[in-house]
C-alpha cells in the first residue's frame, strides 16, 4: 500500500511556506511539478543543493539590519560592518565537490523509496542487515546513498522533517569520521539520524548519539528516536536517575542516547564490577557521534572524570587553614599567579604562617602545606557565583563554558574542602580515587568516532592531533543575514558596562528588538539584571542558581519574543534554538504539562515544575483549546497514578507524530496540537515584527579565552536566515586581558587620551586585543596538549589493567581456572629464584610454599622433593601449587551454607558471601536448600583478584599524582619529565601487577567462609 495522500498536502503546505521564506531572502523556488516527490526535489535543489556547490561565498543579505545599527551610530561607531565569512580551503572545496555528487545519486533514489509502503520501508532494514552480513562485497559505503534515501523518508513520514541536501552532506562528514561543523538552527540533531542508523546496521557494537546534558538526550531519544523505531532498530536512553539494569537495557539497544558524563562514569562502573550482572555497558564500543563536540572534546576534557571513595576528612585542619588563609596577606604574604591557577607563598608567609601553627608546615607525620595552599586558592581563585555556587548547604561546580552546575563533580585534592571552610559550611569526607578517566582517553577508545559543532573551526588542529578528527564546514542552507559589529573596547569595566546597558535601553525602547547578553559569571548576570530593572527594563536572568535551571525552556521559548531581554550566563539553553516571535511548540508543552501537574503531582513535584504565569503564553485558549485540554488531564487521571517521570514522558510522547495507540497520548497530542496550532497564530504576527526590527540582538559582557565560545554566543542569534546582530562590550579590566596583558592597547587609549566613556575604533588596539586571545588559546590548548600526554601514559596502564581484569570478569569456567593456575605458576616463580644456587634453602622454600599454598599436598613438598636442579625444583613447586588450587577449590565447592557465615579477617566486603547466600540459601517452604555450592571456589578466586587489582590501582593512581609532581624537576637536571614520568611509571605499574596477583593468591588460599565452629572443627581434624 503507497503512502496515504495526506502526506503529499503536507508536503505541498511546507514547500509553500518555505517558498515564501526563501521569496522574501531574495531566492526564487521553481514551482511544484505534478508528482508529490517534485516539491521536496524542487525546494532542495533551488536552495540547499545550491548552497553546497556555492560552498562558502553567500552574499550576505543587509535587508535586516539596517534598523540595528541606528543607534550604534551616536555611539560612534563603526556602521555596516560585517565580517567577512571564511574561504573555504581547497580540501573543503575538493570534499564539497565530491559529497554533492553523492547527495545527487541519494535524491535519485527517492522516487523509488517514496512508493514502498510503511512495511516495505521499514523492511529495507532487515534487507541491509541481511547484505551486510551475507559475506559479499557490500559494506557499509556501498548501502549507505540507500540507507540514507531510507532515513530521509523516515523522518519525513514519521517527523514531517525532510533533510536538506546541506544535511545529507552533513551525514556523509559524519559516517567518515570526521567533524561536522554546522552552524547553529541546521539542524544537526536531525543529521545524527543518518550515520547512527547506517552504522547500527552492521551489528559490530554500540552506537551512541552522545549530547551534554539529560534533557537534550531525552528529547533527542524521544523526537530523533522515532525515526530509528520506525526502521525497526531499538533506541535507548541512558539517564542519572537509572538502575544498572535500565542501564544495560538501554545500552544493549542499536541506538543509544546517553551524555557525555553517563557514559564515562558508566564505563568507570563498568571496570569496577566484581560480577558480570554490574556491567551496563553489555556491547563493545563501536561508533559515537558527539553533538556539541567542541563543549565536550575540548571544553569539558580538562578535568577528568573521577570515582572516588569516602574517607573521613580532618575537619579541624581545613577551619583552622581557613582562618590563617584570611589572616595572610597578598603580595606580602604569597603572590597569586592567575595565569597558571597558583598561589606562591613567600618567606615571610611561610615564616609567619609556621608562627601561626606552632610547627613546620612541612612535618612529614603532620603536613600542613596542602591545606594552607588550597585555602589560599579558595581564596584567591575560586570566586562564589563564579567558579562555584553554594545551594543546600553544599558547594556546587559552575562550568564556566556553559554557566551550569556540574551536578556530583567535586574538586580533588582537598580543593572541595577548603571551599567548604571558607563558606563556613560543613566540611565533608575526603575522596580517595578509585578509578579515574579524561574525555580524551575515553572518546579515543571507540573505533570510529565523529562529531557536530556550531563553532570547531578555530581548534581544528587540537582536534586532528588529539581525537585525529578532521573539521570540515558545511555550507548553511540559507545565507547568514547576521551583523557582527566590531567590538566596543573601554578602559574601565564601568565604562563598558555602562555602554552595554545604554545600548539594551535604546534598543529596547525604540525598536523593541529582543536582547540576548552573554556573561561569563553568575554573579555578571545578576548584576547586570539588578540595574536593568533600576533602569525600568524587565528582563528574564537564566545562569545556574536554582530555580533558574528549572525555567531554562520557559525562558528560552520567549528569548526571540518582542521587546524580551533575557541575561544568561554564556551558553546556558544552549541546544535549543531561539526562535524569533517565541516558540509555539514549546510554549504548548508548557502548558499541557503545567495542566498535568497541576492535577496530578504532589505540591513538592510541582515545585520542581515551576508553571510559566498567564503573561508568558501569548494568547488565551479558545473553548476548544480548552476542552481538548481538560479532557486530555482528566483521561490520564483515568488511568495509573502519574509520577513526575511519567507526566514528562507523556508530554513528551504528546510532542511527537509518531502513531500510537493509547487514548491518554492522542488525548493529550490532540490539546498540545490545538494549543500549539492557537499560539503559532497569535505569534505570526510579532515574529515578522521582530525580523522587522532586526532580529536577535546578542551582546557579550567580556571576551572569553577561546574564540569559539564566542562564536557560540553569537550563533545564537541568526539561526536559519533569520536577521540578527551581535557585538561585544569589552575593557581593558576583562580578566582575559589583565591576566594575558594588554598593555600596549592601555598604553595607546592613553596616548589618545580618551575618556572612560569613549570607545576606541583604533585597528591596533583590535589586533592586540586579537593577538591577547590567540596567546589564551594558545596557552590552554599547551595546558590540554601537557594534560593529553601524560594522561596517555596513565591511558595505556589503565587499558592493560582493565584487559586484566576483563578475563578474569568475564571468563568461562575452564579459563577462569587456567588463570588461577597461571597465577599460582607466576608466584612460585617469584618465590623459588630466592631459595636456590648458592642461597639453596630447601626448608626454607618448603615453609614459604606452604605460607602460600596451605593446601598443597605434605608429601609434594617434602624437603627431598624440593632439592637437585633449578628446573626440577621449580617443576615441583608448580606441581604443587596447582595441586593445592585443585584441593582448594574442591573445599570450597563443598562449603556447606549456614547462617553463621563468616570471611576472613582482611576482607572489609560482604559481596563474596553474600552472592553465594542469596543464590544458593534461599528458604523455601517445598525445595530443602542445597547442601553445597558448586563453584563457589571460582567465584572466589575471580572475586578476590578484582578487589585486589581495584585497591592497588587505586593506590597506584595516587603515586603516578605524586610522580607527575617530582618529575616535573627533572626540567633542571636537564631531563625530559615526560620520559621520566613514562620510565618510573612504567616499573610502578609493573610492581602493581605483581603485586594484585601476590596478594590475590594468597588471599584465596586463606579465605574460608564456613562458620566458625565447623572450620575450628576441620583444623582439629587436620591437626
Amino acid at each position: 500500500m503507497g503512502r496515504p495522500h495526506r502526506h503529499t498536502c503536507q508536503r505541498l503546505r511546507a514547500v509553500a511556506a518555505l517558498s515564501l521564506l526563501y521569496a522574501c531572502r531574495g531566492f526564487v523556488v521553481p514551482a511544484p511539478g505534478a508528482r508529490a516527490a517534485s516539491p521536496r526535489r524542487s525546494l532542495a535543489a533551488s536552495g540547499t543543493s545550491a548552497a553546497v556547490s556555492r560552498g562558502f561565498s553567500h552574499a550576505v543579505s543587509n535587508v535586516h539590519a539596517e534598523r540595528g545599527s541606528r543607534s550604534l551610530l551616536s555611539m560612534g561607531l563603526l556602521d555596516n560592518f560585517m565580517k567577512p565569512a571564511d574561504a573555504p580551503s581547497s580540501f573543503e572545496t575538493k570534499q564539497l565537490k565530491q559529497y554533492n555528487e553523492r547527495v545527487a545519486r541519494i535524491n535519485a533514489l527517492e522516487d523509488s523509496i517514496e512508493t514502498l509502503s510503511d512495511e516495505e520501508l521499514r523492511a529495507k532494514t532487515a534487507e541491509f542487515r541481511a547484505r551486510l552480513a551475507a559475506g559479499t562485497e557490500d559494506t557499509l559505503d556501498d548501502i549507505l546513498e540507500e540507507a540514507f534515501a531510507v532515513v530521509r523518508e523516515a523522518a519525513w513520514r514519521v517527523l514531517e522533517l525532510r533533510h536538506y541536501d546541506v544535511q545529507l552532506v552533513g551525514g556523509l562528514v559524519l559516517h567518515e569520521c570526521k567533524l561536522a561543523e554546522m552552524a547553529t538552527g541546521e539542524g544537526k540533531t536531525l543529521v545524527a539520524t543518518l550515520p547512527s542508523y547506517l552504522n547500527a546496521l552492521s551489528g559490530a557494537g554500540g552506537v551512541f548519539v552522545v549530547t551534554a546534558n539529560d534533557y537534550l538526550a531525552r528529547r533527542d531519544a524521544e523526537t530523533m528516536g522515532q525515526v530509528h523505531r520506525f526502521l525497526g532498530l531499538t533506541v535507548g536512553l541512558v539517564q542519572a536517575e537509572m538502575d544498572t539494569a535500565a542501564r544495560r537495557a538501554a545500552y544493549a539497544c542499536d541506538v543509544t542516547y546517553v551524555t557525555n558524563q553517563e557514559l564515562g562514569f558508566d564505563y568507570l562502573r563498568d571496570n569496577l564490577a566484581v560480577s558480570e550482572a554490574g556491567v551496563a555497558q553489555v556491547k563493545p564500543f563501536h561508533y559515537c557521534l558527539v553533538d556539541e563536540a567542541d563543549s565536550i572534546l575540548i571544553d569539558e576534557a580538562r578535568t577528568p572524570l573521577i570515582i572516588s571513595k569516602q574517607v573521613p576528612a580532618p575537619k579541624q585542619k581545613f577551619a583552622l587553614a581557613a582562618k590563617i588563609s584570611g589572616i595572610l596577606k597578598k603580595g606580602m604574604h604569597y603572590d597569586v599567579k592567575e595565569k597558571e591557577q597558583m598561589v606562591i607563598m613567600t618567606d615571610r608567609g611561610f615564616a609567619d604562617t609556621q608562627k601561626m601553627l606552632g610547627k613546620s608546615m612541612f612535618d612529614a607525620a603532620d603536613a600542613w602545606a596542602p591545606y594552607i595552599i588550597n585555602s589560599l586558592k579558595a581564596k584567591e581563585l575560586f570566586a562564589k557565583d563564579k567558579e562555584y555556587i553554594v545551594k543546600d548547604g553544599q558547594v556546587q561546580i559552575v562550568d564556566s563554558f556553559s554557566g551550569r552546575v556540574l551536578e556530583g563533580r567535586r574538586y580533588s585534592d582537598g580543593l572541595h574542602q577548603s571551599l567548604e571552610a571558607k563558606e563556613g559550611l560543613e566540611v565533608s569526607t575526603q575522596g580517595k580515587i578509585t578509578a579515574q578517566v579524561t574525555y580524551q582517553s575515553l572518546f579515543r577508545s571507540f573505533p570510529r568516532l565523529a562529531g557536530m559543532s556550531g563553532t570547531a573551526a578555530t581548534d581544528a588542529r587540537e582536534f586532528e592531533n588529539t581525537y585525529g578528527l578532521l573539521v570540515l564546514r558545511i555550507p548553511t542552507a540559507l545565507p547568514l543575514a547576521r551583523r557582527d559589529y566590531p567590538d566596543a573596547v573601554y578602559r574601565t569595566r564601568d565604562a563598558s558596562l555602562r555602554a552595554l546597558l545604554g545600548e539594551v535601553e535604546r534598543q529596547h525602547e525604540e525598536e523593541g528588538r529582543p536582547i540576548l547578553i552573554g556573561t561569563t559569571s553568575v554573579e555578571m548576570s545578576e548584576l547586570i539584571a539588578k540595574e536593568l530593572q533600576e533602569r525600568g527594563v524587565k528582563c528574564e536572568v537564566l545562569n545556574a542558581k536554582p530555580g533558574s535551571v528549572e525555567r531554562e525552556a520557559e525562558i528560552v521559548a520567549q528569548a526571540g519574543r518582542k521587546g524580551r531581554v533575557t541575561v544568561a550566563t554564556n551558553m546556558a539553553g544552549r541546544g535549543t534554538d531561539i526562535i524569533l516571535g517565541g516558540s509555539p511548540a514549546v510554549m504548548a508543552r508548557l502548558r499541557l504539562r503545567a495542566a498535568l501537574a497541576e492535577r496530578h503531582l504532589e505540591a513538592a513535584e510541582r515545585a520542581a515544575l515551576p508553571a510559566p504565569a498567564d503573561s508568558f503564553y501569548p494568547c488565551a485558549l479558545s473553548d476548544g483549546a480548552a476542552a481538548a485540554l481538560e479532557a486530555a488531564v482528566a483521561a490520564a487521571a483515568a488511568d495509573a497514578p502519574l509520577s513526575r517521570g511519567a507526566l514528562e514522558a507523556l508530554v513528551a510522547r504528546a510532542s511527537e507524530s509518531a502513531p500510537v495507540e493509547d487514548a491518554v497520548t492522542k488525548a493529550a497530542r490532540k490539546a498540545a496540537a490545538l494549543i500549539k496550532s492557537e499560539y503559532a497564530a497569535a505569534l505570526k504576527e510579532e515574529g515578522e515584527t521582530v525580523r522587522a526590527a532586526g532580529g536577535l540582538y546578542v551582546m557579550g559582557t567580556s571576551r572569553h579565552e577561546s574564540r569559539r565560545i564566542d562564536n557560540q554566543l553569537r550563533g545564537r542569534s541568526g539561526r536559519q536566515g533569520d536577521p540578527g546582530a551581535s557585538r561585544f562590550f569589552l575593557s581593558l579590566d576583562d580578566d582575559l586581558f589583565r591576566v594575558f596583558g594588554a598593555d600596549k592597547a592601555k598604553g595607546i587609549m592613553n596616548a589618545f587620551r580618551l575618556s572612560d566613556d569613549m570607545p576606541i575604533e583604533s585597528k591596533a588596539v583590535s589586533e592586540t586585543l586579537g593577538r591577547v586571545q590567540q596567546a589564551a588559546e594558545d596557552y590552554f590548548a599547551s595546558i590540554r596538549r601537557s594534560v593529553f600526554d601524560y594522561d596517555e601514559v596513565l591511558n595505556a596502564q589503565r587499558n592493560a589493567l582493565y584487559r586484566t581484569r576483563g578475563a578474569f570478569l568475564r571468563a568461562p569456567p575452564a579459563d577462569a581456572d587456567a588463570l588461577v593456575l597461571k597465577y599460582c605458576a607466576e608466584t612460585v616463580a617469584d618465590i623459588v629464584p630466592n631459595f636456590l644456587g648458592a642461597k639453596a634453602d630447601p626448608a626454607g622454600l618448603a615453609a614459604k610454599m606452604r605460607q602460600f599454598f596451605p593446601t598443597a599436598p605434605a608429601e609434594m613438598l617434602a624437603e627431598e622433593k624440593l632439592k637437585g636442579g633449578d628446573g626440577a625444583v621449580r617443576a615441583q613447586c608448580e606441581a604443587a601449587a596447582a595441586a593445592a588450587w585443585r584441593a582448594k577449590r574442591d573445599e570450597l565447592d563443598q562449603v556447606r551454607p549456614g547462617p553463621g557465615l563468616e570471611t576472613a579477617r582482611y576482607l572489609t566486603l560482604t559481596q563474596l558471601d553474600d552472592l553465594w547466600i542469596k543464590s544458593s540459601y534461599i528458604p523455601s517452604t517445598s525445595t530443602p536448600p542445597p547442601q553445597v555450592r558448586p563453584g563457589l571456589g571460582l567465584e572466589t578466586a575471580r572475586y578476590l583478584t578484582l578487589t585486589q587489582l581495584d585497591d592497588l590501582w587505586c593506590d597506584h593512581l595516587d603515586r603516578m599524582n605524586l610522580l607527575k609532581e617530582s618529575v616535573s624537576m627533572e626540567v633542571f637536571r636537564g631531563n625530559d619529565p615526560l620520559q621520566e614520568f613514562k620510565d618510573q611509571g612504567r616499573e610502578l605499574f609493573k610492581d602493581l601487577l605483581a603485586t594484585a596477583r601476590r596478594n590475590a593468591v594468597y588471599s584465596l588460599f586463606i579465605y574460608n567462609p564456613r562458620p566458625a565452629a565447623e572450620a575450628g572443627a576441620a583444623a582439629a581434624a587436620a591437626q
